[in-house]
């Protein structure tokens, strides 16, 4: 292994470990209530004017990070893909973002 690549991997694992105390906050916050971590009012409110989440945005942003690092090792990581595969989700019949956050929570507490 270079060291590049080791320094890659460290990044990786700040970036991750981040990611998933980030991850159990957010969805806490939103399980309670609070709207922006899914994305779901997007169209409504482009801007985040209104449903503005610093928190959330930097957790997306560490998940795509993160999805194209381990995409490179030609890995994944299991919350990540998670996390981006509820934020896609879109349509009359999808639970509403605290229930998707209470729900994902209940998953990540079933894996421990």
């Amino acid at each position: 292994m270079t060291k590049r690549e080791r320094i890659r991997e460290a990044k990786l694992t700040e970036m991750e470990a981040e990611f998933h105390l980030l991850l159990l906050s957010c969805l806490q916050e939103c399980s309670r209530g609070r709207y922006g971590l899914f994305g779901q009012n997007d169209l409504a409110d482009p801007e985040g004017r209104y449903w503005g989440w610093p928190e959330a945005d930097r957790l997306k942003e560490l998940a795509h990070e993160i999805r194209s690092i381990r995409a490179e090792f030609g890995e994944t990581n299991d919350e990540c893909e998670r996390f981006l595969e509820l934020r896609s989700l879109r349509g009359p019949n999808v639970p509403g973002e605290p229930k998707l956050a209470a729900g994902f929570l209940a998953e990540l507490n079933n894996k421990k």
